[in-house]
């Protein structure tokens, strides 16, 4: 049992970093969205300056920095794809850099409209083709946000190289023998197999559909928090029972957040294992939608700098 338990921590562990990284991700956004409705009443006016008024002024610089962030990021799939760029630094930090950059260069685009960008009817005051930039721009950045969850999805952490089923199955059987660990509580160990079985039937050859697919995510957080419940219940019902010390109740608490631990490993593993195929199908259909976005954001952007150009000269 206590191999079990050492294998589901090392799992433990690396959700940890995981989360960890999930957090500072979700706080870098929650700055970035308080810049960006901030700003908002700061250069709106157009007081400090206004869009690329003239050459190499505060509004030009900032669209020219925010265009060199957006033609940076197309560095990331040459050095992914073309060898002779394999050498150059770790793939996961390109990639991270790849998601900053596709936020703080949209960033520095709004300041650089000033938030003031052409929209029919509702806002006729600009240029189509800087309303055309900025909103392919939106568009790739803002699936770009959604990229990053399916990929967390089929990754070992944010960074990681890629997991395969088999991989998620394997760290499922690693997360404890469940027979044995929860003897003591044959309703959960029920629970928990009858839960196996069911993803598993749902999941087969790849197929899972979407309505499964959302009801094994459902499932899934409903029976956790459910058998954790449990888990406590029956640990200190048999607790009272026996009449443990205080010495052994503090072992008893110990022991079941170990359990509680490794029954969110175990769920967690049969949830993803019966829903990886889906989440890679979703990767690449996301690829198909987002490719033709760069294309279009790119010739949209140079078409915006040369019509730029072409007026203040």
């Amino acid at each position: 049992m206590s191999s079990d338990i050492a294998s589901a921590s090392s799992q433990d562990r690396r959700k940890s970093r995981e989360t960890k990284n999930n957090h500072a991700w979700g706080i870098f956004l929650a700055i970035v969205a308080t810049i960006t409705i901030g700003g908002y009443f700061v250069v709106h006016d157009q007081t400090l300056y206004t869009p690329g008024d003239k050459l190499f002024d505060l509004g030009f610089n900032l669209g020219l920095a925010g265009g060199l962030m957006m033609m940076t990021l197309l560095l990331y799939p040459l050095r992914k794809r073309i060898k002779l760029f394999h050498g150059l630094g770790l793939l996961p930090t390109w990639f991270k850099w790849h998601m900053v950059l596709g936020i703080l260069g949209p960033l520095t685009i709004i300041f650089h409209s000033t938030y003031h960008v052409y929209i029919p009817y509702f806002h006729p005051v600009g240029s189509v083709n800087a309303a055309v930039a900025i909103l392919c721009m939106l568009l790739v950045s803002g699936s770009g946000t959604f990229g990053r969850f399916f990929y967390t999805k089929i990754h070992h952490g944010l960074y990681g190289r890629q997991a395969t089923v088999n991989e998620i199955k394997a760290s499922l059987e690693q997360s404890g023998d469940v027979k044995s660990t929860f003897n003591f509580a044959p309703e959960i160990e029920k629970k928990m197999a009858d839960f196996k079985t069911y993803a598993e039937a749902n999941s087969q050859s790849g197929k899972l559909g979407l309505v499964q697919f959302a009801a094994i995510g459902y499932r899934a957080h409903q029976l956790k928090q459910a058998l954790v419940k449990q888990l406590h219940v029956v640990m200190h019902d048999q607790a009272r029972e026996k009449n443990f010390t205080a010495s052994q109740n503090n072992s008893l608490e110990k022991m079941y957040a170990e359990y509680s631990e490794l029954i969110v490993s175990f769920v967690n593993a049969v949830r993803d294992a019966a829903q990886f195929h889906t989440y890679e199908r979703l990767f690449s259909y996301w690829h198909i939608f987002h490719i033709p976005l760069v294309y279009m954001m790119v010739f949209a952007t140079f078409y915006h700098v040369y019509w730029a150009l072409a007026v203040l000269m």
